[in-house]
């Protein structure tokens, strides 16, 4: 074969591929898809006489919690992921509800804290459930840089023994997968390798992200790209009473923001949530059932 039949032969074989792709992409209107599985709610909204979980994040998107430092940021985590695993979590929040498959596996990576801090976050799970959930699996990859922080993550997702068991991750900071915040082809390589893990693995990712010093934006170039693309964006500002949660941008309806403060056993819980009868109420529609797409 001469170099120009292997390079036409090359040619024609990218072509194909993008043709594949180009093919793979095209939605056909006409089809009724399914609405994306919701794995967490936060509160919920009525239409006509029927009440819905209002979603925070579905599986297959991904969410960020963007504050100042020391906005008990990883608190807020915490109580996101007590609530996903369930349990006896209500102690701490029957506002944050979570919606886990079955037996899933819970990522929860922290890329800035030694070992022993880590561990302390970690453990403020089974304290808040109540339960040694054996799926919960918690990794601290502070020692690694940015390039083996993202190796080990897809090796987690990927090629794991629980790879095709994965219900949520969590990276707590999503900056220190980047050697600068502000890099622009870093970054946005970054956030298309988190839409393609959630898109391809159909988890839901939660990530935590620095605030700006001057504005309640997540910072940098990384921070901006996140803000397009994210399901859900929550900001975190500290009060008097503890620490109040905006979200500020959701994809769906409204979610009404939220105030939460820490016990005297250090561990996270809501202030002045809905009253317990709004889960007796018969009407309440659980999700992940047969429903129309209009109703979230």
């Amino acid at each position: 074969m001469s170099l120009l039949d292997y390079v036409e032969k090359e040619q024609q074989i990218v072509v194909s591929d993008i043709a594949e792709k180009a093919n793979s992409a095209l939605i056909n209107t006409k089809l009724k898809l399914p609405f994306p599985p919701v794995a967490i709610s936060m509160g919920y909204h009525e239409i006509g006489n029927v009440v819905y979980p209002t979603i925070f994040g579905s599986f297959g998107n991904f969410s960020a919690i963007v504050g100042a430092s020391k906005s008990k940021k990883t608190f807020f985590k915490s109580l996101i992921v007590s609530s996903f695993i369930g349990g006896e979590s209500k102690n701490y929040s029957t506002t944050i509800q979570g919606h886990k498959r079955n037996n899933c596996v819970i990522l929860d990576i922290d890329t800035e804290q030694g070992d022993w801090h880590a561990q302390n976050v970690f453990k403020r799970i089974e304290k808040m459930t109540n339960l040694d959930y054996a799926n919960y699996k918690p990794y601290a990859l502070r020692r690694f840089n940015h390039k083996e922080r993202i190796q080990i993550i897809e090796y987690l997702i990927y090629e794991s023994e629980f790879r095709d068991n994965i219900g949520l991750v969590c990276i707590d900071g999503l900056a220190d997968l980047v050697s600068d915040v502000n890099n622009l082809e870093e970054c946005n390589e970054v956030v298309q390798k988190v839409m393609t893990w959630t898109d391809e693995k159909k988890f839901h990712l939660i990530t935590v992200i620095h605030q700006n010093s001057f504005s309640q934006k997540a910072t940098g170039h990384l921070g901006s790209a996140i803000l397009k693309k994210a399901e859900t964006i929550c900001n975190l500002a500290s009060t008097d009473e503890g620490t109040n949660v905006k979200f500020s941008y959701t994809r769906g309806f409204p979610i009404s923001e939220i105030n939460f403060a820490i016990d005297k056993d250090g561990l996270p819980y809501v202030l002045g949530e809905y009253v317990q009868e709004i889960f007796e109420q018969p009407k309440l529609i659980q999700p992940n059932k047969e429903f129309e797409n209009e109703i979230f």
